[in-house]
């Protein structure tokens, strides 16, 4: 990704040296290794992969580097994706530069990025383990610093990009000591002093060209200045520095190479034009399908159209957007610059051709891990996430649409799973090739260890993997039981040889590994005196971390990773009191349950609610519909379990699953709550209307399933009862122009009560292994149901197995048959990978989405062609009318939250959202400060903060509402009392708080009202600062904010300049978090909280003489005491907080690592126990 910018540039003398001569496909290397510098290709089929690994062999490159680097076309200026096949002819004459591509930078102020390293316990050496962390192996490294070197020279950041004569002299000055670098690192590697190189080359050949034709135009004295300078720069360099042996070779690479990426104002992302950008909902985009046909989502955009907004694709933040700034005179027709630089995210730069105002600032889209899949359509990228958010591009062409997703798949495999691509168009053949064979990457040895003693502990379990060191071998490694050793491993390589794969010590070739280890499948290996069963294959698996993905430090850490997911041992749902329900007619059945239609009465009435008619379904009065699942008295014993599945459901928000409004329990029975969805089950609907349904429609339905699952998967959540009965149609999509939307429901009681008769009665849904044993549950299960409930939908509702016994089923089972294939063929193979009778065999619901959007064909005319003067959408913007109130979520002294479902569609298929909103009679000082809390939290992304989603304006904007997302459970200062949470999780809560914090303050902000009332659960591992409204911006240049309005403010929590001065330093925050961890340590006791226990210390005061006598307490030295069971480190560390000055208060990047210490010194502690909020 970095130093890729000097391909573009548009001047005579980039490709000096670089000519081409001769015919086929020539491969352009910034450094040979001693070698030419040109590979050539004639007469061969060859894809774009097997270029560059041909190349990457003739380098020293190793298997677990070369997919950093790809080809990229000097002349059409796009990169070619891995499946790219080249025809190589006589008559071809085609130049290509063989370039890293996927790169994370080397900025110091940038978060640390590794490779990841199995743990040490784990590992037989620890320096092994810690040599491993690189991103990179040294003759990478070594052709990166070429690159670098070469896009330098080449005008990579130029002379015309600096306009001030500061500007231009001090690039000037670091042109020259990157020449020194350059001259040092070739006076290092050949052994000879710095000096004798100064005389042999001359640094002019080591600065930018633009650089260079300056000086050329210079007098004869200005030059012999220049030169004479240069000279004792380099002697006092050699002095000091190269001669002493202060710097390795290496260590002038990296200085090179870092200096270079704070040097170029442009550097380090690619920055691609768009002709349209959209960001539609679920609910506004055009689907893939609409009753009357399918919507081609191709090219409708000319090409000539200008293009109106960038795309960024950046290693370390993902993909951000933004609307394109007006085109400034360039010295060319051409681009200039094909990659960009976020500057406030490397740091002060040299230079900046415009001003910070005038950047139209980059907005947010997703990470790599939010992806789910991409679809590409001529020109025309649709990205899709997690929350169903999508990016719709269309590019100038499909080779660009080709390049842009190739570079984002590419990171997808770096940072979050090697093995999986996200778009068949660019999928790595070696890749695609694998994952048939279920073959692993080059993993360390450690890892594949660690995974075979993960599995079951027996004998015959082995692992295939590349080779990494050998790209034409691989190795497997087979685990055994020796009774004097215990458990042992011994690799065997098997030798790839013109597509033909041979074990070591066999004679006999496969054309595949599948084919191989099928033949090999009850034999015996041995290995001296040992032997080896070889029984049963350890296939890759979704997401698994290993040596092949990439830790970015501070973005997805361990700690992070894990709090993506739901751990549900403490119940928390809403709940609901029995007079605020009324049951009403019976509509059927469930396991144990009993289903009723019902209204519930919601708390409504205010000004700022919605006036719907009471009738209407899903609106925000008083009165919703919902459904009433009532547990048999008679089985009381599972209550728990009961309970337990209406946890999961209120923990979860996706737009396609149902919505649990919570529990009421009412005498002897207890009731789950939970939206009504209109259209009832999907299986009665595609009974009762299968003339009128399509093969469209139908894929459609898979999709939303399948999305809705993938963002289980995404948690470690398992559902567990997937089928047609349970998936609900919320909108049935069969008049024109619309299309079908479904909600998954609620499991029912949780699986681990079901007896073996029940789950015997659930075949063909349940999954084989599930049948034999319960806790054998995983979200492979939930891939086996899909795939059965594939089969109802394509089969109109229609029941697999329905007239086979119990005990006939059992048999199918036991025998592993499979069950009835539809005609197509590219839907029955991705049914038959779903019913893998190997768990570990089953597809991830990414892989689902993807090639169910494959089957998707799109060759027909788009209805809904996008005009060249069509103006982006602004997806923040809410319309009052399509918000409809759930309850109530919390209420201060000049506002409210209350969580609403934003529908635009008026028929249940909205997302549920916390709506902020200032009650009325407000005065103009808080309107402005709440607009301030507004604007505040737009500019922010970060995983511990809330996610801000838009605003809702009315009356001309003088009513504004503050649209953010639903964080399930509520406040710490709700959450702590009601849940017994360890000492451990507190220092967790503490530490996601301090990053959030330390991410707030690199954006110059101060919070001011930092408390445990303001930090919001998201679920047990989770916490997100919220409520900017007290925040405020440290102008440029100032260390603090001075505070000149009066208003409540949270005096006990604020540091003493804050009472005294109205100063408001980054510092002060910190005194707020000690007051907040007081709190979190305190569990948020009522009768504990800092406003009680400073009174008991000052007395009962009112007014102003409260601050006075606060005031003179803290000056005096008094704190809040020591929670009881606090450690009294823990202590220290909160008084640290307190310090009286505050430049003496640690900061909240020193925090961090602190308490990450204290996480894992009591982590080890019993778990907290269950209880029901």
């Amino acid at each position: 990704m970095a130093l890729c910018q000097c391909t573009v540039r548009n001047s005579d003398s980039d490709m000096e040296g670089c000519t081409f001569t001769g015919a086929g496909l020539r491969v352009f290397l910034y450094w040979s290794n001693g070698k030419e510098h040109y590979v050539s290709f004639t007469q061969n089929v060859a894809t774009a992969e097997e270029i560059c690994i041909h190349v990457a062999q003739r380098l020293g490159i190793t298997p677990l580097c070369y997919t950093l680097f790809a080809l990229y076309d000097v002349q059409a200026k796009y990169w070619y994706p891995p499946n790219h096949e080249f025809i190589i002819t006589k008559d071809m004459k085609l130049l290509l530069h063989f370039r890293m591509r996927n790169w994370h930078g080397m900025n110091e102020k940038e978060p640390v990025v590794c490779r990841n390293v199995p743990k040490i316990s784990d590992s037989d050496d620890k320096s092994r383990a810690e040599q491993s962390s690189a991103i990179l192996d040294l003759a990478s490294f070594e052709y990166l610093f070429e690159q670098g070197k070469f896009d330098f020279v080449n005008d990579v950041v130029s002379l015309k990009d600096f306009h001030t004569e500061q500007d231009v002299h001090k690039f000037k000055n670091e042109s020259l000591g990157m020449a020194v670098l350059h001259l040092s690192h070739i006076a290092i590697k050949k052994k000879v002093s710095l000096e004798e190189v100064a005389k042999q080359i001359s640094f002019k050949e080591c600065i930018p060209k633009s650089f260079c034709r300056q000086i050329q135009q210079n007098n004869y004295l200005t030059k012999f200045r220049m030169r004479s300078v240069f000279k004792k720069f380099v002697r006092h360099f050699h002095l000091h520095t190269v001669s002493a042996g202060k710097l390795s070779e290496e260590d002038v690479m990296y200085k090179y190479l870092s200096t270079l990426e704070n040097l170029a104002a442009r550097f380090g992302c690619e920055v691609f034009r768009t002709l349209s950008l959209e960001l539609p909902t679920e609910g506004e985009k055009l689907p893939f399908y609409i009753n009357g046909g399918y919507v081609d989502h191709g090219e409708s955009v000319s090409r000539e159209a200008t293009p109106t907004q960038e795309v960024l694709v950046s290693g370390m933040e993902g993909i951000q957007w933004r609307q394109k700034k007006k085109e400034e005179p360039t010295e060319s027709g051409h681009h200039r610059n094909y990659f960009s630089k976020r500057s406030r995210n490397k740091g002060q730069k040299v230079g900046k051709p415009v001003t910070e105002s005038s950047e139209p600032k980059w907005e947010q889209f997703c990470d790599f891990q939010d992806i789910t899949h991409i679809v590409i359509s001529k020109s025309r990228v649709s990205i899709n996430c997690q929350d169903n958010r999508c990016l719709e591009i269309v590019l100038p062409s499909y080779e660009e649409a080709l390049s842009f997703v190739s570079l984002v798949d590419g990171y997808f495999r770096l940072t979050t799973d090697s093995n999986h691509y996200l778009c068949h168009e660019v999928a790595p053949p070696r890749l695609a090739m694998s994952i048939v064979n279920g073959i692993h990457g080059p993993l360390q040895e450690q890892y594949v260890c660690q995974k075979l003693r993960r599995e079951e502990q027996e004998d015959g379990l082995y692992i295939v993997r590349w080779s990494a060191f050998n790209y034409n071998r691989l190795i497997m490694t087979v685990k055994g039981a020796n009774q004097n050793k215990g458990l042992t491993y011994r690799q065997f390589r098997i030798d790839k040889v013109d597509d033909i794969y041979t074990l070591e010590q066999w004679d006999r070739g496969f054309s595949s590994i599948k084919e191989l280890t099928d033949s090999l499948r009850g034999c015996t290996l041995k290995s001296g005196l040992e032997v080896f069963h070889v029984k049963h294959c350890v296939l890759p698996k979704s997401g698994e971390v290993s040596n092949l993905t990439i830790c970015r430090k501070g973005k997805n850490s361990k700690e992070n990773a894990l709090s993506r997911n739901l751990n549900l041992s403490q119940l928390s749902f809403h709940q609901i009191r029995k007079n605020e329900i009324t049951q009403k007619s019976h509509l059927g059945q469930g396991t144990r349950t009993n289903i009723y239609e019902g209204v519930l009465q919601v708390s409504g009435g205010g000004e700022h609610d919605l006036d719907y008619d009471y009738r209407e379904l899903n609106n925000n009065s008083r009165d919703l519909r919902v459904v009433m699942k009532v547990l048999d008295p008679s089985h009381q014993d599972i209550a728990l379990a009961f309970f337990e599945t209406a946890s999961l459901m209120s923990q979860v928000s996706h737009i396609h699953l149902v919505f649990v409004h919570g529990v009421c329990v009412r005498e002897s029975e207890n009731i789950m709550v939970e939206e009504f969805v209109e259209h009832g089950p999907l299986d009665v609907c595609l009974r009762k209307d299968k003339a009128l349904i399509s093969a469209g429609w139908k894929f459609t339905v898979a999709r939303q399933l399948a999305s809705a699952l993938s963002y289980l998967e995404d948690k470690r959540l398992v559902h567990g009862n997937v089928c047609a009965k349970n998936i609900l149609l919320a909108r049935k999509g069969l008049d024109d122009g619309s299309s079908p939307f479904i909600k998954l429901s609620d499991p029912g009681v949780t699986f681990s009560v079901l007896s073996r008769e029940e789950r015997v009665d659930r075949i063909p849904w349940i999954a084989p292994e599930c049948v034999r044993n319960v806790s054998s549950l995983s979200t492979a299960a939930d891939k086996w149901s899909f795939g059965t409930t594939l089969l109802e939908i394509c089969f109109n509702g229609e029941v697999p197995l329905k007239e086979r016994t119990a005990s006939e089923k059992e048999r199918f089972y036991e025998k592993e048959l499979g069950l009835p294939e539809p005609s197509c063929k590219e839907l029955a193979d991705l049914i038959g990978l779903c019913h893998n009778y190997n768990p570990s065999g089953r597809p991830s619901f990414r892989t689902i989405l993807r090639d169910l959007t494959q089957l998707q064909p799109h060759d027909l005319s788009d209805i809904g062609s996008i005009s060249p003067d069509f103006s982006i959408t602004d997806p923040t913007v809410f319309q009052k009318r399509y918000l409809k109130k759930i309850r109530e979520l919390g209420e201060g002294h000049f506002g409210k939250v209350s969580l609403y479902c934003y529908d635009p569609n008026n028929d249940g298929t909205g997302e549920m959202v916390a709506v902020k909103s200032l009650k009325s009679g407000c005065s103009q000082q808080l309107e402005t400060s709440w607009k301030g809390e507004i604007r505040i939290l737009k500019t922010l992304y970060h995983e511990n903060i809330v996610k801000y989603k838009g605003c809702c304006s009315e009356q001309g904007d003088k009513i504004v509402q503050l649209i953010m997302e639903y964080v399930p459970l509520g406040s710490l200062r709700d959450y702590l009392p009601k849940h017994s949470v360890s000492l451990a999780r507190i220092l967790l809560f503490a530490q996601q708080i301090c990053e959030g914090m330390a991410y707030l303050h690199s954006q110059h902000y101060i919070h001011r009202d930092l408390a445990a009332r303001n930090v919001l659960v998201e679920n047990e591992n989770v916490v997100k600062i919220g409520d900017f409204g007290l925040a405020k911006a440290v102008p440029e240049g100032h260390e603090y904010y001075r505070v000149r309005e009066d208003g409540d403010s949270p005096v006990f929590w604020y540091a003493t300049e804050c009472l005294k001065e109205c100063k408001f330093f980054y510092a002060s925050d910190v005194w707020s978090f000690g007051v907040t961890l007081y709190e979190l340590l305190t569990r948020c006791d009522s009768y504990l909280s800092p406003p009680t226990k400073f009174i008991e210390m000052i007395g009962v005061t009112q007014g102003q003489m409260t601050v006075v006598r606060l005031i003179d307490l803290l000056d005096r030295g008094q704190r809040l005491p020591c929670p009881s069971e606090c450690p009294m480190e823990i202590y220290k560390l909160m008084k640290n907080c307190w310090e009286t000055e505050a430049s003496f208060r640690p900061s909240f990047p020193t925090l961090i690592p602190i308490l990450k210490a204290f996480y894992n010194t009591y982590s080890t502690q019993a778990p907290s126990v269950f209880s029901v909020c």
